[in-house]
């Protein structure tokens, strides 16, 4: 008998976080058989072994009014997609959240004959519910990963199948705590608070300084804190992250004084998820982040402010009464959320000391979070959905 045969696979992977779990999802396929994936790709898939046909961080826009000076580059890469689909002829086309992208692509490839595959569902729960309808239309199977979203999907007629989530499968710390205090050089008995402004430099510029002048407040009457600024990892070839250097340069351009004596920040690259863990809690803008610090246990605060502009437009689409992640999936409130005008040095320094100051407050907010862990099941979401798409593509 002959070799199996390759099976290729089309993959639009919008965000840092979508990149993160499109890569588990392509590792999964490779247990499976012998594939080739290539599509919309950021570093955790190219490791992978994904094939680039246009690079993630042209699709990556934050809010209705950054899409316009963008269109030209996104449109490049629709139909460079398109294109590719033609040449490659994959048996099956992934795309993964990032809905303001994918709810085009995806539909002009069902009209090609694709079999279209999507992992990590649009939150149509939170706005535009009759777009879970139009999914049933070119949509052949969808992998969500909160337990709710299976039954919205499938009352919508969409094939819809819960896989857990994938963030269970490697939520570990970049390094053990002992490794991250001295990395940062933080006294052992410090407490510390995480500041997680966010992975986008938009939303660092709209979060940072509100972050920092709570922590400062909070500095002035609690001598034994500490303050990480958790920031993404620079690109290859960057310079070395100074610690202390960059928590200088963000307090200076919020009039902040510079760190020393009791006044503890320094600025962590590539640390993020030793900082949920090994915080006593955070400040963490809304995003997959949020629920990352909620099943590391760490009580956080959720923060988030867009442009006003960009702001007044989700007020009339969005229909929830929270938007932290970890509030939505316990379906109640774990974390206070301090949200656009809410979102002040003087709240944040309030919801935060109330963590700091109460240790029964503290405890309390863990086994809220607690609940967050039993909603979402246990790990493997990453091979169950490669078997659903492993299946699909079989068909």
């Amino acid at each position: 008998m002959g070799e199996p045969l390759e099976r290729r696979f089309l993959i639009v992977a919008g965000e840092p976080s979508g990149d993160l779990h499109a890569a588990r999802l392509a590792g999964e396929l490779a247990r499976l058989g012998p594939c080739r994936v290539a599509g919309v790709t950021g570093p955790a898939l190219e490791r992978a072994g994904a094939g680039r046909i246009v690079a993630m961080d042209e699709l990556a826009v934050i809010g209705f009014s950054a899409v316009l000076p963008r269109l030209p580059r996104i449109w490049s890469a629709y139909r460079r997609l398109l294109g590719a689909f033609d040449s490659l002829k994959p048996a099956a086309c992934v795309l993964v959240d990032s809905p303001g992208f994918n709810f085009r692509l995806g539909p002009a490839l069902k009209r090609r004959g694709a079999r279209v595959f999507y992992y990590i569902a649009p939150q149509v729960w939170a706005w535009h519910a009759e777009r879970a309808a139009q999914m049933a239309r070119w949509v052949d199977r969808l992998a969500v990963v909160f337990p709710f979203e299976e039954k919205i999907f499938r009352d919508a007629g969409v094939d819809a199948r819960f896989v857990g989530h994938p963030l269970l499968d490697e939520l570990a710390p970049e390094v053990d705590e002992t490794a991250w205090r001295a990395e940062l050089r933080i006294p052992h008995g410090a407490r510390v608070v995480g500041l997680l402004p966010g992975s986008r430099a938009e939303e660092r510029r709209r979060h940072t300084g509100v972050m920092l002048r709570a922590a400062h407040a909070l500095s002035r009457r609690r001598p034994d804190l500490a303050f990480v600024l958790a920031l993404p990892p620079r690109g290859p070839g960057g310079p070395a992250a100074d610690p202390d250097a960059e928590a200088r340069a963000w307090c200076a351009r919020t009039s902040l004084p510079a760190p020393g004596g009791e006044w503890r920040v320094v600025a962590a690259r590539g640390r993020t998820r030793a900082t949920q863990a090994f915080a006593t809690c955070c400040a963490v803008a809304s995003g997959t982040a949020t629920l990352e610090t909620a099943l590391f246990g760490t009580p956080l605060v959720v923060v988030y402010r867009v442009s006003s502009l960009n702001y007044e437009i989700a007020r009339r689409v969005i229909r929830l009464e929270r938007i932290g992640l970890p509030n939505i999936v316990a379906g109640e409130d774990v974390a206070p959320e301090l949200i656009q005008r809410d979102f002040t040095p003087e709240a944040l320094e309030s919801a935060l000391a109330r963590l700091l100051n109460d240790s029964a407050a503290l405890a309390a907010a863990r086994a809220r979070l607690a609940r967050v862990r039993e909603k979402l099941g246990g790990p493997g979401a990453s091979a169950r959905a490669a078997a659903l798409l492993w299946e699909l593509a079989a068909s």
